[in-house]
């Protein structure tokens, strides 16, 4: 859950950096009205309980609703949606409006089974894109962090230039707490 709980705080944070340009023509205090987060977990027996756990104390999942059968037929997926006031930083410790963290739109699509990355893009695109109509898609894999106006830089890439079909962000290694990450020769490199 660590893993998770660092991207999606990073997320967050870069929601409330969107909400804190009072400027903009598009972002502004509301601007997380215009974001939804879409967690896509590849299997109900494959995504670690604590993960689940994290999900649970941000209001988006609910243990014990999830069935496997209805009606005689098999499930494929399960969908959680809701808007969470509050955040869980990599630490697990809980911020919310007094740490400037502003509202976010959660889907939570928990497939039944491991089917795979490219099934799970197939599930982002063809059923929350068609049901959302969204300008701009990011896609991030748990345990990246995105910097606070990482989305942001993404965002305008777009927004400046409507040839722009695709961008990328820069990928740091986290070096840890007092570089102790570079002893490992693969974050060092």
């Amino acid at each position: 859950e660590i893993g998770f709980t660092r991207t999606l705080h990073g997320v967050m944070q870069n929601i409330t950096h969107l909400c804190s340009r009072s400027k903009s023509r598009t972002w502004g205090k509301d601007g997380w009205k215009k974001i939804v987060v879409c967690i896509i977990a590849d299997g109900r027996k494959k995504v670690h309980p604590r993960t689940l756990n994290a999900l649970a104390a941000l209001g988006v999942y609910q243990e014990g609703i999830a069935k496997n059968v209805v009606n005689q037929k098999q499930v494929n997926a399960h969908v959680y949606e809701y808007t969470t006031q509050v955040s869980l930083d990599p630490d697990l410790k809980f911020k919310g409006a007094e740490k400037g963290i502003m509202p976010c739109q959660v889907l939570f699509c928990l497939k039944e089974h491991n089917k795979k990355k490219l099934n799970s893009h197939r599930w982002f695109f063809n059923a929350f894109g068609r049901a959302l109509q969204p300008n701009i898609c990011i896609l991030l894999d748990v345990g990246t962090k995105p910097a606070p106006t990482a989305l942001y830089h993404l965002w305008k890439a777009f927004d400046q230039n409507s040839n722009v079909a695709g961008a990328a962000g820069e990928i740091k290694a986290g070096k840890g707490k007092g570089m102790l990450g570079l002893l490992n020769p693969l974050v060092a490199s």
